[in-house]
């Protein structure tokens, strides 16, 4: 059980009344890539939430159906045109409290789902006040020295972006964005729902932008996005949607450096919920401090032996539904769909390799000047990242030489602290 304090019911309430999810730039956008640009179907006796009809049962769903990061609604039982249907909410997390009154025809059943976690901001005055209480001072000082790192070996900026953004610009993030995830997704050899349906993320981040909806924060390399990612906004809560970063950064954790900017934007905001959403991640784990479920709530009229029936289908499909989650068959369904599809995996062959250090390096006639940027050597990329990070200094000072004459693949990297040669077996 978790306390609740006023401040996180005043920030529930404000989500509830202000959901981005619920929003017209919202449901505009899914209707129009997802439901023929048909508008949602309002009803009286639920307030806020818009829907759609099956094609196939007697049941509504929410507009949004299941890519939303969370979804609220009020109930007025003064109201009556919910007899003889069924509605099913997606993703209501749990700690709304949201309860169908006792004594009426509405019941709802409630299907438990993915995990949630957030981060309660409320009770501290700054990101620090805050990472003081999360984390050991060992743990704070990596956060600082993997920042301070990345920042000494490249040329890093950082922006974040909550409102209106000239087109040009989220045209290059967005290219960016999307060229990160695709290249991770190929490493981890699964199809990715974002990616797929790609055009509708692109319109609907640029028009939730426009109206403060959402929030994009960049970290570059020479302009070049190493790292994007995504979340929405409603009035005092921060839902973390979408991130990608280019794995071969990974030894600076790029996302610890994002999520403490995130942080700190908060705080300065006045924003007290940090909601990570669904998925359990050793990260999540470490940077929230309460738990919560997904639930998808089922409402129905009791008093209509049809709706009745649809409600227990309905409720039995998401249940076994999480009963194989929870057996890990969704990711091997993921990894066959990948396959099935006919995706090919650019994924670089990890090659074993050893790495000499030298004290000085006389560059020699076989040995030739290459652009470590020229895809050709992409998979030097994360060897001499991470002999950068453990001994920093500026990547431009770096000169890598190939080695014509040896019998295996060798290189040399030369630089004012750096000075090794990486042969390949």
């Amino acid at each position: 059980m978790y306390l609740i304090s006023n401040n996180l019911v005043q920030a529930i309430n404000s989500f509830m009344k202000n959901n981005p999810f619920v929003t017209k730039a919202f449901t505009t956008i899914w209707s129009k890539f997802f439901n023929a640009s048909k508008q949602g179907l309002n009803f009286k006796f639920i307030k806020n939430v818009a829907f759609v009809k099956s094609k196939w049962f007697p049941l509504y769903y929410n507009v949004g159906k299941n890519i939303t990061n969370g979804m609220s609604y009020v109930l007025d039982l003064e109201e009556k045109d919910f007899k003889g249907n069924t509605f099913l909410l997606h993703d209501v997390p749990s700690y709304f409290n949201l309860e169908a009154p006792e004594f009426s025809d509405l019941k709802c059943f409630k299907v438990k789902q993915y995990k949630g976690f957030l981060a309660k901001l409320d009770a501290f005055e700054s990101y620090d006040a805050f990472a003081k209480n999360q984390f050991k001072s060992n743990t704070r000082y990596k956060f600082r020295r993997n920042q301070e790192r990345l920042e000494t070996c490249f040329n890093i900026s950082y922006s974040i972006y909550n409102d209106s953004i000239e087109k040009d610009r989220y045209i290059t993030i967005m290219k960016g964005f999307k060229a990160l995830l695709t290249k991770r997704f190929n490493e981890l050899q699964k199809g990715n729902d974002i990616l797929e349906t790609w055009d509708y993320y692109y319109a609907l981040i640029f028009k939730m932008l426009q109206e403060k909806r959402a929030l994009l924060i960049t970290i570059c390399n020479n302009d070049k996005p190493i790292g994007v990612s995504l979340s929405f906004l409603s009035d005092t809560t921060m839902f973390y949607a979408i991130t990608s970063f280019d794995t071969d950064y990974y030894r600076f954790n790029l996302g610890h450096t994002t999520i403490i900017k995130l942080f700190n934007w908060c705080f300065e905001n006045g924003y007290t919920i940090y909601d990570f959403s669904k998925g359990e991640y050793e990260y999540k784990n470490r940077w929230t401090n309460m738990e919560y479920v997904y639930e998808n709530h089922i409402l129905y009229d009791s008093k209509s032996l049809v709706a009745s029936a649809v409600a227990k289908f309905v409720k039995s499909k998401y249940e076994l539904k999480q009963y194989l989650r929870d057996k890990n068959v969704n990711e091997k369904y993921v990894k066959i769909k990948f396959l099935l599809k006919g995706k090919k995996a650019k994924t670089v062959v990890r090659r074993a390799y050893s790495i000499e250090k030298l004290k000085e390096i006389k560059v020699l006639d076989t040995m030739v000047l290459i652009d470590l940027q020229h895809e050709k050597y992409s998979f030097l990329k994360p060897i001499v990242f991470d002999e950068l990070y453990k001994n920093p200094e500026d990547i431009s000072v770096l000169n890598i030489y190939a080695i014509k004459n040896l019998d295996k693949d060798g290189y040399c990297v030369v630089g004012e602290k750096n000075k090794y040669k990486i042969t390949f077996s």
